[in-house]
């Protein structure tokens, strides 16, 4: 599959991406990386060597998803709200990770910090990543997979960030690999 990402922030999750994609991890090939705003996860485009660009609109992302060829997007970290225009173009080649264990702390106004200031306010334990496939509502797609963390330990949402961050990195990868697999 080519396969592009979206981001809108410091791009960790693109980062590991590329390193799989180095590493073999996965068969398909990150040939764009697209973000919303001058993200600095930009950067790890550049220097990678993939194609990106900064997109405002619907038309100005499905004429650059077009002309590199996308088969696959994965959303990571990328805030805007995916179109019903580009749903119905990439049904079911759309995915998103969330920093929780979904239907847990989903849906609009979780995302980022946000997400672990209620697990912790909440008082978890356990906390979490998904990936699952984007449909018209937030954080609404089938799951694809699910890992979990223990957070027991955690004194404050940014230390549930960090370790939830630890298994996200390796999640996304997986995803790409078990849906490679599935079709």
């Amino acid at each position: 599959m080519k396969i592009a990402v979206l981001i809108s922030g410091t791009g960790s999750n693109l980062k590991a991406l590329i390193d799989a994609q180095k590493n073999r991890e996965f068969k398909s090939e990150i040939v764009l990386v697209l973000s919303n705003k001058d993200a600095k996860g930009l950067e790890y485009a550049r220097e990678a060597g993939i194609s990106w660009a900064i997109i405002k609109t619907d038309e100005e992302m499905l004429q650059e998803l077009e002309s590199h060829s996308v088969d696959f997007i994965v959303l990571a970290g990328y805030l805007k709200k995916i179109s019903s225009k580009i749903l119905d173009k990439y049904e079911n080649r759309i995915i998103n990770i969330h920093p929780s264990l979904l239907p847990k702390y989903g849906g609009r106004g979780f995302y980022g910090l946000s997400v672990h200031e209620a697990v912790f306010k909440n008082k978890d334990r356990e906390s979490g990543v998904t990936v699952h496939y984007v449909n018209e509502k937030v954080d609404g797609g089938e799951i694809i997979l699910q890992e979990k963390i223990d957070i027991s330990k955690c004194n404050s949402p940014v230390e549930i960030r960090d370790e939830v961050l630890k298994i996200e990195h390796s999640i996304l990868k997986k995803a790409i690999a078990k849906i490679e697999e599935e079709i």
